[in-house]
């Protein structure tokens, strides 16, 4: 195993994140999501992103707040469904302020700051349950959680208030939590670092440009 450090939604403060996670690490880094790419960005911090991957040792998966098309073009970064050994990774989520959200939201605009295909499709949802189901992974790192797991973190604490939505990617994931707990897992996406047990599964939400160490 390797120790490596896990970091949580930077949205687009990367070298806030480089000073305070990874230039004091020296084993690899991985972010899970709302990294920021293409959110909005210009071409001088894209192409300063792209320069600092291609150095090694730092990846990162999707979120929300990140371009997919633009993320598979990136050097590091973690394609949905990768399984490497006895981790599986996830990307995506669905964002509340999105153009389909509820009357009242709309505040994002197309294709510059949300994507039509900010969470995975549910074709591709499925093959990954079946690879799921198969490897029974001990570590999941996903940008999101179980759609249970964050009713019982963050509304029945009193952290979030007000109607809680179901989404797809939440809907997957818990249906993956109900065929195989792991030991272990990670997600950012919530915005604030925060660990809860449920059966085996020790989840641990990452928050916004804070870390944990894990052995990999």
């Amino acid at each position: 195993m390797t120790l490596t450090r896990l970091i949580g939604d930077i949205h687009g403060a990367v070298y806030d994140c480089k000073a305070y996670a990874i230039d004091n690490f020296e084993g690899p880094t991985i972010q899970i999501g709302d990294f920021g790419i293409g959110f909005g960005q210009g071409d001088y911090w894209l192409k300063s992103v792209s320069e600092f991957h291609k150095l090694g040792g730092h990846r990162f998966i999707r979120g929300n707040h990140d371009h997919p098309a633009l993320c598979k073009t990136m050097p590091s970064y973690i394609p949905d469904g990768t399984v490497e050994g006895d981790v599986m990774f996830i990307g995506g989520a669905w964002s509340i302020d999105n153009p389909d959200a509820p009357d009242g939201w709309l505040k994002r605009t197309e294709n510059y700051d949300w994507w039509a295909d900010e969470q995975c499709s549910h074709e591709q949802f499925e093959q990954m349950l079946d690879v799921y189901s198969t490897v029974k992974p001990r570590v999941m790192i996903t940008h999101d959680c179980p759609h249970m797991i964050a009713g019982h973190m963050f509304w029945d604490t009193g952290f979030l208030k007000g109607p809680r939505y179901p989404t797809r990617t939440g809907n997957y994931l818990q249906k993956m939590f109900d065929i195989h707990q792991p030991d272990e897992w990670y997600f950012g996406h919530w915005h604030h670092t925060m660990q809860y047990k449920h059966g085996r599964t020790m989840f641990q939400c990452i928050g916004i440009l804070d870390y944990v160490d894990v052995e990999l």
